[in-house]
């Protein structure tokens, strides 16, 4: 089974000074630290899908070999730049499955994203959903059925919405420590670099 890690980096955040995902976080900024923990997950290529600050990223940040999508409709939300992602993925016709997560939100880990793609390759499910103490997080496993319903999608809808209106599509896999935050605001950077997950 081949898998893409696709990470959405297309939100314009609030309240910061410039692009959000160039905020500093730890010893870089904010997308080079999620791409560094997204680089040791054990999936065949990642995908980045980029947002109205596309052009200063690209020239200060260092994504790795991750394939480099542009959002040129941003500003229509999050199924946008999930569409653009998915497209790209129907395009290469390789992959039969996508680990989704976004560049705002650090904190995943390489061996819980193993145990997602086993569950993932084991059940009968259309997407594997981690629950850290019982609240739900990403990255989110989903199966190629599935895609096209997610490519449907408009407006202000979620893929975590969606799946919480779905529960017979989702399986779950159990961690024990708390979920991740995403950093939508300048407090939510500062909340999420002194916490100890």
């Amino acid at each position: 089974m081949k898998v893409a890690a696709l990470v959405l980096a297309a939100d314009a955040g609030s309240g910061f000074e410039g692009s959000k995902y160039l905020a500093p976080f730890r010893d870089s900024t904010l997308i080079e630290h999620v791409m560094s923990e997204v680089h040791q997950w054990p999936v065949d290529t990642v995908i980045v899908v980029l947002g109205p600050d596309a052009e200063e990223i690209l020239e200060k940040a260092d994504l790795g070999d991750a394939m480099i999508v542009i959002d040129l409709e941003w500003a229509e939300g999050g199924p946008a730049s999930l569409r653009v992602g998915i497209d790209t993925l129907f395009r290469l016709d390789e992959f039969e499955a996508l680990a989704l997560t976004y560049a705002d939100e650090p904190g995943s880990r390489g061996d819980e994203v193993l145990r997602l793609l086993e569950k993932h390759r084991d059940s009968h499910r259309a997407a594997v959903v981690p629950k850290y103490r019982y609240a739900a997080g990403h990255p989110v496993i989903i199966g190629e059925l599935l895609w096209p319903r997610l490519i449907s999608m408009e407006g202000g809808a979620s893929v975590d919405q969606l799946l919480q209106a779905h529960p017979d599509w989702v399986e779950e896999v159990w961690f024990d420590r708390l979920p991740g935050k995403r950093a939508m605001t300048p407090d939510d950077l500062i909340d999420i670099q002194s916490a100890r997950r």
